[in-house]
C-alpha cells in the first residue's frame, strides 16, 4: 500500500486562538508532551495498563542523534493516525478525566526539538506498524501504512525526533531529564499509574518520586463543585535548602513547581524552605507551555480561597515542629557537653589548680579543712563546685551557694596588717565530685550571650545573640558554641577574685582539654 499524504487541520479555531500565542519555555517541557501522550494511553486503556513503562532514550552523540519516548499500550489504527493529524487543537481526550491531553497540539511539540518526528505505532491485533511522519514548518504529514524498516515488536506507540537542534542536544541529558520527570510527574509515579524510564547509552535510570522531607500536615480533602481539593503537605525543622510546594492537575502531573510562582502566593509560609509536598485540583487548566495556570473565573478563585484558609494552620504547624526540633536538638547538646565536661574535669583534677580552692578532711598541705570551706558546699552533696571531679552520674543539678558577703574593708585593713598564724592546712581529697551545669535559653535575654543562674545552676543562653542564630541550625557548630559559653560561665564562677588576664588564662586551660573531648567534625 502506498504513502498517503494528510494535509494538517485546526479542528477548533477557537482553541487555536486561545493557545496560538503559548510556547514552550524548556525542550524538557516539549519532550514532556510526548511522555503526556504515553501516560494518557495507559490511563485511558484501563486498569489491566495501569504502571506501564515510558521509555525515553537520548542519543546525543553519533551522526544521527535521536530521541524516542515509547510505550506498550493499544497502538494506533490507520484511521487514528489520520484524525490526530487533521484535528490539531480538537483532542478527543478533552474532558476525559483520566488523561491531561485536551489540546491535540502535543504532536508540534517536536518543533521545538528537531525538524522531523516518526510516530510508529503497532495497534492491538495487528502485525504492521503504521508511521506518520511530520516535518517542521510543512503543513503535510505523510501517513506509511507498513514501515518495515522499524517495525515495532510488540503493540504501542514510539515517537522518534530527529534532526535536533544544537542546545537541545546540551540540555537534554539523563540526569537533567531524570530531575525533571522526578518533579513534573511525582504524583503520578507515586501512585503507580506509570513507570518512566530514562536511557542513555550503556546509562538507564528508573524514575522515583522525590521523598517527602519533615512532618506531614494532616490536613482533609477539600470538596468543591469542581472537584476535590487535596493537600499532601509536609513541614521540616530548619530551611537549609529550597522547599517548594508544587500544584497538581488532572492525572497527577505538576502544573507548576512552586506555589510561589503565583503573585498571591509569593509570601509566608511558602517562601520559608520550610514547606514542601504539593496541593492537587484537577479543576485547573494549564497552559500549553505547561508552566502556568490558566486563571479562570470558575476553578482558579476556589483554589486561591481554600489554600489561604489553610495558611494559619500550616504557619503554626511551621512553628510547632521547630520549637519541638529546637527542644530535641537542645536537650540532646546539653546531654552531650556535660558528659564531655565530665571527662575534662576529671582530667583537671589530677593537675595543678591554683584557681580553685581544693578543699580535704585530713591535716596535709594545699587545701583547706572542709569545715572551713562550708560556704563553698553544694546542697545536700557536701562537694565544693570547684573541686573538679563530676558527680557520681553526671546526671545531678548543679546547685553552687553563694559565697559569704565579704568583710567590710575597714575590718579587712588591720588583719591585712597584723601577723596572725596561717590557717591550717588539709591534704586535698581528689575524690570530691561536682554536679555539672545544664543549659536552657534565657527567659530574660539581655546583651551578653550567656548568664549563670547560680541558684538554679544553670547556664542560660541568649537565643537571640546574633552568634547563636548564625550557628543554630548546625548542631555540631552549636555544640562547640554552647561549649564554650559554659566554660566561660565555670571559669567566671570559679575565680570570683581573680584579675582578667587569669580568668583568660583558666578558660584556655578549659578549653584545651575540651577540645580533645568533643566529637570530631567531618
Amino acid at each position: 500500500m502506498p504513502a498517503e499524504k494528510v494535509r494538517l487541520r485546526i479542528g477548533d479555531l477557537a482553541k487555536a486562538v486561545l493557545v496560538t500565542g503559548q510556547a514552550y519555555q524548556d525542550p524538557k517541557d516539549a519532550l514532556n508532551e510526548f511522555v503526556s501522550n504515553a501516560a494518557d494511553e495507559y490511563a485511558e486503556a484501563g486498569p489491566a495498563w495501569r504502571g506501564g513503562r515510558i521509555r525515553v532514550v537520548l542519543r546525543r552523540r553519533g551522526r544521527r542523534p535521536v530521541i524516542a519516548v515509547a510505550d506498550d499500550g493499544r497502538g494506533m489504527d490507520l484511521e487514528r493516525l489520520r484524525q490526530v493529524a487533521r484535528n490539531l487543537f480538537d483532542s478527543a481526550k478533552a474532558g476525559d478525566p483520566r488523561t491531561i491531553g485536551e489540546k491535540a497540539i502535543g504532536i508540534l511539540a517536536f518543533q521545538q526539538l528537531g525538524g522531523r518526528c516518526d510516530i510508529l505505532s503497532r495497534p492491538l491485533g495487528e502485525s504492521r506498524t503504521h508511521a506518520l511522519r511530520l516535518v517542521r514548518g510543512e503543513a503535510v504529514a505523510t501517513l506509511e501504512p507498513d514501515d518495515r524498516r522499524h517495525a515495532r515488536d510488540l503493540p504501542g506507540t514510539t515517537a522518534y525526533i530527529t534532526d535536533l537542534d544544537p542546545e537541545v542536544l546540551r540540555v537534554l541529558t539523563l540526569r537533567k531529564v531524570v530531575d525533571y520527570f522526578r518533579r513534573r510527574r511525582g504524583p503520578a509515579l507515586a501512585r503507580g499509574d506509570y513507570a518512566i524510564e530514562v536511557i542513555e547509552g550503556r546509562a538507564s535510570e528508573t524514575v522515583t518520586p522525590e521523598r517527602p522531607e519533615g512532618v506531614r500536615l494532616e490536613l482533609p480533602a477539600l470538596g468543591t463543585l469542581w472537584g476535590r481539593l487535596e493537600f499532601n503537605l509536609y513541614v521540616a525543622p530548619r530551611s537549609d535548602r529550597l522547599r517548594r510546594v508544587s500544584v497538581v492537575g488532572r492525572g497527577g502531573v505538576t502544573i507548576i513547581d512552586d506555589l510561589c510562582d503565583l503573585e498571591e502566593f509569593d509570601r509566608a509560609p511558602w517562601d520559608t524552605d520550610r514547606v514542601s509536598g504539593e496541593i492537587g485540583f484537577d479543576a485547573l487548566v494549564q497552559t500549553a507551555g505547561r508552566r502556568a495556570i490558566i486563571r479562570d473565573g470558575n476553578a482558579f478563585p476556589i483554589f486561591v480561597d481554600a489554600i489561604r484558609r489553610i495558611e494559619p494552620v500550616v504557619q503554626r504547624a511551621i512553628e510547632r515542629v521547630a520549637r519541638d526540633v529546637d527542644e530535641a536538638v537542645a536537650e540532646r547538646v546539653s546531654d552531650l557537653i556535660r558528659r564531655v565536661f565530665s571527662r575534662v574535669l576529671r582530667e583537671l583534677a589530677d593537675l595543678e589548680n591554683p584557681m580553685r580552692a581544693p578543699v580535704g578532711d585530713e591535716p596535709g598541705e594545699g587545701a583547706l579543712f572542709a569545715v572551713e570551706a562550708d560556704h563553698l558546699r553544694l546542697p545536700g552533696t557536701g562537694e565544693p563546685p570547684g573541686s573538679g571531679l563530676p558527680a557520681g552520674n553526671g546526671s545531678a543539678a548543679w546547685e553552687p551557694l553563694q559565697p559569704p558577703e565579704p568583710p567590710d574593708l575597714d575590718e579587712l585593713e588591720p588583719r591585712l596588717a597584723s601577723e596572725d598564724p596561717p590557717l591550717p592546712t588539709a591534704r586535698p581529697d581528689r575524690r570530691r565530685s561536682t554536679a555539672l551545669p545544664s543549659l536552657a535559653p534565657d527567659p530574660r535575654p539581655g546583651t551578653a550571650r550567656s548568664r549563670l543562674d547560680s541558684e538554679a545552676g544553670v547556664v542560660l543562653y541568649n537565643e537571640s545573640h546574633p552568634d547563636y542564630l548564625m550557628v543554630k541550625d548546625d548542631e555540631s557548630t552549636l555544640v562547640d558554641y554552647l561549649s564554650l559559653l559554659v566554660t566561660k560561665e565555670y571559669a567566671v564562677y570559679n575565680n570570683p577574685r581573680v584579675s582578667g588576664d587569669e580568668v583568660a588564662e583558666e578558660m584556655v586551660r578549659l578549653l584545651v582539654r575540651l577540645r580533645r573531648h568533643l566529637p570530631s567534625r567531618r
